[in-house]
């Protein structure tokens, strides 16, 4: 089960909640030192414009993603074992979807994430592993559902579910003992581009050796590259809050579970 705390304190540590609390506190110090709370409060509401930005939200996101490179299938032939299987990361559920008779059906990152996981299946033949439990108590794991999505909507079987696990180190953990259990000493592992560090990270520190396949890379369209990411909106604070998200949810993982160094088949980004 997750803890519901630490995701309420990561809530006021993130935007917009850090900020609606900075400025809470400007406001509470204008009472008495007029010029410090005015400063907190002016301050607050620039972090707010600049981190609502598409082009300040698409450059936190490519510090992130650029520290992983997509995926060469050449990745495989680096000399390290031959990659026994492909596994998937659940990234959340759509719960109660009302198309759907009103049961749960994966989010949109969960789906994202599997239509890429069935195109590395059928460029490489591997079997698929899905990860992702219920972390709140669902009655039905996520990855149950990201397996029946699988095989009705993209015709590819699932071999392996694991269910158990309510966050990415949990998914390494558990997953580590199915590909024990099934002889497979290395795995492709697909995520999110701006998860990926963060996975790799957490795999690598159970001693799983991968070879990362991110994908859902950021990209601002035209209009944003030329003229509206120089303007606040909701979406730029979305990629600025999941970016500052990840950095902080790896210095927590580092913090309470030590450093790691990863393999080799962790590369920094290149041209392709």
């Amino acid at each position: 089960m997750v803890d519901i705390a630490s995701k309420i304190q990561a809530l006021f540590l993130l935007p917009p909640g850090i900020i609606i609390v900075t400025a809470l506190l400007g406001f509470l110090i204008q009472i008495r030192w007029l010029l410090a709370g005015s400063f907190i409060v002016a301050l607050s509401f620039a972090a707010l414009l600049i981190l609502s930005l598409p082009f300040t939200g698409q450059r936190l996101m490519a510090d992130i993603e650029s520290r992983i490179s997509p995926l060469r299938l050449t990745d495989a032939a680096d000399g390290g074992p031959a990659p026994g299987a492909i596994i998937i990361l659940g990234g959340g559920r759509y719960t109660e979807a009302p198309e759907y008779g009103n049961r749960d059906s994966v989010s949109q990152v969960t789906l994202e994430r599997i239509r890429y996981g069935a195109h590395l299946h059928r460029l490489t033949g591997l079997p698929i592993l899905v990860s992702s439990g219920s972390p709140y108590g669902e009655q039905v794991p996520e990855a149950e559902l990201m397996k029946t999505a699988l095989e009705s909507d993209f015709q590819v079987a699932v071999k392996w579910i694991e269910s158990q696990s309510a966050n990415t180190l949990e998914n390494a953990r558990y997953t580590k003992i199915m590909l024990a259990q099934a002889k497979v000493r290395r795995a492709y592992l697909v995520t999110h581009a701006f998860h990926m560090p963060r996975a790799v990270w957490s795999f690598e520190n159970e001693g799983i050796h991968t070879i990362p396949a991110p994908m859902g890379f950021t990209t601002l369209n035209k209009e944003d590259r030329e003229t509206l990411g120089y303007f606040p909106s909701a979406s730029g604070l979305h990629l600025s809050s999941i970016a500052l998200r990840e950095h902080l949810g790896m210095l927590w993982y580092k913090l309470k579970h030590g450093k790691v160094k990863l393999s080799p088949t962790t590369k920094p980004a290149t041209a392709n």
